[in-house]
């Protein structure tokens, strides 16, 4: 999450004396606020909590309303656990400005934690609704996988759809419409989502055993070996390979 805070703020990597030295030359409160929340971003990007809390009690002692400074406050308080605040600079950082999709976004996510669907996708809608917000993708796949956690696929395929449709190689995407027609028994289309999953991604546990299921259901037992394998060689200990061993053994 760290990577992605903040949209539209740089984090500087300023040593603490050339950013006072910055902020004392500023006269403009918004600016000033800007220097602190971009501070407290790197030095969270570092793992200095407590100092980066500092830097954002400073920002927002500037401008309450400031809503990037929001944002990041937001972000550090739910890592620190205290959801409460987590959620009341988030409120503050959508309302505040509009335009601020990334924020939108990262409350989606913060409200899907705590199954609070119905509002989760509506900060994702809000993201989305923003024409100049360059993560589309991004916020239809969560929103997609939001409803998936709380057993709502098909719900949940649109958004799929819609994100494979602004980046058809997000691979996310691909892997939960193969397991989607997967259980709906569309086993060539599912096929078709797994082997381009493959083509962009690296194998995983899941993957393996979702495409040893699609090729065993689509009678073609020399590829399904070929996955099961392959799950079997590379992740022996996970838990996808022992539900690989309790479905051979009951086929037996």
């Amino acid at each position: 999450m760290m990577r992605k805070i903040l949209t539209g703020i740089i984090a500087l990597g300023l040593s603490a004396c050339a950013s006072n030295q910055q902020i004392g030359k500023t006269a403009d409160p918004a600016k000033r606020a800007d220097v602190r929340t971009q501070l407290a971003v790197s030095y969270m990007q570092r793992n200095q909590l407590e100092v980066a809390r500092e830097e954002l009690e400073h920002a927002l002692e500037i401008d309450p309303d400031h809503s990037a400074a929001n944002h990041a406050m937001a972000a550090l308080q739910e890592r620190l656990g205290n959801n409460e605040d987590a959620e009341r600079h988030f409120r503050v950082a959508v309302r505040s400005d509009a335009e601020n999709s990334q924020a939108a976004h990262d409350f989606g996510t913060f409200l899907c934690r705590r199954g609070r669907v119905q509002e989760a996708l509506a900060q994702y809608e809000s993201a989305l609704s923003n024409p100049l917000y360059q993560q589309p993708d991004m916020s239809n796949l969560r929103a997609g996988e939001c409803l998936i956690t709380y057993g709502n696929a098909q719900a949940a395929e649109p958004y799929f759809r819609k994100a494979l449709r602004i980046n058809p190689r997000l691979s996310l995407g691909l892997y939960h419409m193969a397991d989607i027609n997967f259980r709906r028994r569309n086993y060539l289309s599912a096929r078709g989502y797994i082997e381009r999953y493959f083509a962009i991604a690296p194998k995983t546990p899941q993957s393996l055993l979702l495409a040893y299921k699609i090729e065993h259901q689509l009678k073609a037992p020399e590829v399904a070996e070929e996955y099961a394998s392959l799950l079997r060689g590379k992740f022996a200990r996970s838990k996808a390979a022992q539900e690989l061993e309790k479905l051979t053994r009951t086929r037996k």
